[in-house]
């Protein structure tokens, strides 16, 4: 089940055939399918219903609703499309599908699937950047949504970002969730903030994630080689300081002491 543009997919296999035990030669497989497609839009007010025939990932032939006869994509499929158009009782029977069998799973398939939102996660990570004039790049990752629809923007200090901004492929997950990774390259000035902002109908409000950026590297070490000379600083005021007391203690005493012959004594 899939959303998009305001459309629903629900999609039925009902033959799913490997054939390579009985159709081809030893070490090679192929694979039959026949589906059942059902596009929804404004809930079941338009119904579209497909059935399609496909064979190692091509499609023979298929009915649409909305064409009302079958059309061949293959040689093989153009002759079937041709036998069963032959057939009108046949074609006529496939065409109050979009009614007996979308309109009816839709009814117990809303709660569960069409209807079913899950909120994204989001994390923000810094990496090193593409181009030497952007040495820098955050991406932003959302995960774990669904529907698929989604708007993912950035923003530097609440201002929205539109250049250097790039973002990989919707991603499915494989348990019915979708995952989006954006990318931001930039520089980095200490004081910017920037965020991830995140829009999506399981959300009541967009969803900001804010990171800011810590010293730049010139910073960085201006601060490091402060506060290396801070300690060696410290270091030769204590030395000092315990060869000052050392020889302080160490040093001869004069004593001068007023006896009756006014004498001076070491």
């Amino acid at each position: 089940v899939c959303s998009a543009e305001g459309r629903v997919k629900v999609a039925f296999i009902p033959g799913l055939i490997n054939c390579d035990s009985f159709l081809s030669p030893a070490g090679v497989s192929y694979v039959y399918q026949f589906t059942w497609e059902c596009y929804f839009t404004n809930g079941t007010q338009d119904v579209q219903f497909v059935i399609r025939d496909i064979y190692d990932g091509q499609e023979q032939f298929n009915l649409d609703s909305r064409i009302g006869h079958f059309i061949g994509f293959t040689e093989y499929g153009r002759k079937q499309a041709k036998y069963f158009n032959g057939q009108k009782d046949y074609v006529a029977q496939w065409m109050t599908e979009d009614d007996r069998w979308c309109r009816n799973n839709y009814l117990w398939m809303e709660d569960w699937a069409i209807e079913r939102k899950v909120k994204p996660q989001v994390k923000i990570t810094p990496t090193k950047g593409m181009s030497s004039s952007h040495p820098n790049m955050l991406v932003c990752y959302v995960t774990g949504f669904f529907p698929s629809k989604i708007a993912v923007t950035w923003l530097r200090n609440g201002k929205e970002v539109n250049s250097h901004v790039t973002s990989s492929e919707l991603l499915q997950d494989g348990d019915w969730t979708y995952q989006i990774h954006v990318f931001l390259e930039m520089t980095l000035k200490s004081g910017d903030v920037y965020t991830c902002r995140v829009e999506h109908s399981s959300l009541p409000d967009p969803l900001e994630l804010t990171w800011e950026p810590g010293m730049s590297e010139s910073e960085r070490s201006k601060l490091l080689t402060g506060i290396g000379g801070l300690v060696l600083g410290v270091i030769f005021v204590v030395v000092g300081l315990i060869v000052y007391l050392r020889n302080k203690k160490g040093a001869p005493t004069i004593q001068v002491s007023q006896t009756q012959g006014n004498s001076l004594s070491l």
